[in-house]
């Protein structure tokens, strides 16, 4: 006994000693650099921002209601208040709604990058209009911050990459790499008239680019536990989409003689064994890669945690498997959005249909999800298909952390925010990069907005608003990685 003991003892003491070894060498992935002062940005600089979202380029789900007048307004603006884009770079016009501004390397060789963000914004509430601080078009300024629908959904990219070109040229500057500029209009409805017809466009001229910035990733404050700093986080993947409709069909007939079973019985088993068997929790991937970047950066005893994750994994997993915002990032989602039957209480209905939709974690398809779903079913009665071609959309590669590319969109980060953290993460919304898949060879999702649990909510919804000193901070962070860019 005394034997088993002291080997126990040993282990623990051994345990003990590679764990603690572990997190005192969990040093630290943040790239050391200077900050870059900033350059002062006046006062006009926040008025051309702040009547940019005076501009309804608002995205009805309904297309009869979209009001291309202010999309041409729009235009009319940035041409107005960035004469130079306007008359230096190369301006294209797709499917009318949509910009495309080229600026010309002096460098052929090199592939060039390409900046988006889009134009549109969503509606807004009425049954929430009430609600606002400040009404959501009137582009006013209250309290230091910014008021209006598109300050952080993203007219403050849009306008923070004219600034800073319109500030280069007035300097004379020429990039190295041919820079893209490319704003689509419907992005908030898929993107399938705007960026997917640029993307069109630059396939047909074949075009490569080596590198894509789109809208995703914030400095986020207060958001990542245990770390006491803003983290600002590059999306490197973002997942997949797919919606299956399933329908179940039999002769129907009258309630009073029911068969042992239902077109909706049986379609309302199929939905509930999708909802009791979801996809399996794992913590790999690109979110294991966000917690190894922030990681050293945490406080005792999460750090060490993170550090062995060998031993304790399991608890960082079951942590994040208790809010759906966290658990989505670390398996491929499965939600039951609609359900249709029945034209009257007394009339068993011979047809039921369901939507599910899927939201899918890099490294699975959408083809082994289909599959999976029909095991998961377990009845061949029930025929699954996908709800619009279109819209299925394969979760996006991972961008390479060690590249040059992501290289320079930590070191903008650190050069403008010396205050953050930097770290890869997953994006689980869709963006207009997955229409750019095939033509680039890394994607990032970035918007250098400093956002907390309460700004977050205010995207597509109530009181939307961007801090006077964040939007400071925007333009500078892309001047600087405008001219990093360029000089690549």
């Amino acid at each position: 006994m005394k034997k088993i003991l002291l080997a126990l003892l040993l282990l623990v003491l051994v345990l003990v000693a590679v764990v603690a070894f572990r997190t005192l060498t969990f040093e630290s992935k943040q790239m050391q650099v200077e900050p870059v002062s900033h350059l002062p940005i006046g006062d006009e600089v926040i008025e051309r921002f702040r009547q940019s979202l005076m501009i309804r380029t608002i995205s009805h789900q309904d297309p009869a209601q979209m009001d291309s007048s202010e999309f041409f307004r729009f235009h009319q603006f940035l041409k107005t208040n960035y004469p130079l884009c306007d008359s230096l770079l190369e301006k294209t016009v797709i499917n009318k709604l949509s910009l495309v501004y080229k600026w010309q390397g002096s460098d052929p060789s090199l592939k060039p990058a390409l900046f988006m963000a889009h134009q549109d914004v969503v509606p807004i509430d009425p049954t929430t209009a009430d609600q606002w601080e400040q009404p959501p078009f009137d582009g006013i300024i209250a309290d230091g911050f910014v008021h209006g629908r598109g300050s952080i959904d993203v007219k403050e990219i849009i306008l923070g990459l004219m600034e800073s070109a319109e500030y280069h040229l007035a300097k004379g500057f020429q990039p190295k790499r041919t820079i893209y500029f490319a704003f689509g209009h419907d992005e908030e409805l898929g993107g399938m008239n705007g960026a997917a017809k640029i993307a069109a466009h630059f396939k047909e001229q074949g075009i490569r680019f080596t590198f894509s910035v789109d809208e995703g990733g914030a400095v986020l404050h207060g958001v990542v536990p245990a770390v006491d700093r803003p983290v600002a986080v590059i999306g490197i993947a973002e997942k997949g989409y797919v919606s299956f409709k399933l329908e179940a069909h039999d002769h129907g007939g009258h309630s009073s003689m029911p068969p042992k079973s239902t077109s909706i019985g049986r379609l309302a088993q199929a939905v509930l064994n999708l909802e009791l068997n979801p996809f399996p929790v794992k913590f790999e991937g690109v979110t294991k890669m966000l917690f190894d970047h922030i990681g050293p950066e945490m406080e005792f005893p999460m750090n060490m945690i993170i550090a062995n994750q060998w031993l304790f994994g399991f608890l960082v997993e079951a942590e994040m498997d208790k809010k759906n915002s966290t658990r989505a990032t670390l398996h491929t989602t499965t939600a039951v959005t609609m359900f249709n039957s029945g034209t009257k209480e007394n009339v068993i209905s011979g047809n039921a249909s369901a939507m599910v939709n899927h939201r899918v974690l890099p490294g699975t398809t959408i083809s082994q999800v289909r599959e999976r779903d029909s095991l998961t079913i377990a009845d061949s009665s029930i025929l699954i298909s996908p709800s619009n071609k279109d819209d299925m959309i394969e979760a996006s590669p991972v961008a390479d952390v060690h590249s040059d590319s992501y290289q320079l969109m930590q070191r903008t980060f650190h050069e403008i925010f010396p205050d953050a953290a930097v770290a890869p993460f997953l994006m689980i919304a869709s963006t207009d990069q997955k229409h750019y898949v095939d033509i680039v060879d890394d994607q990032y999702r970035i918007q250098p907005t400093r956002l907390n649990d309460a700004d977050l909510s205010r995207i597509h919804g109530i009181s939307e608003r961007l801090s006077v000193e964040n939007y400071r901070e925007v333009v500078n962070f892309y001047i600087r990685l405008l001219e990093q860019t360029g000089h690549e």
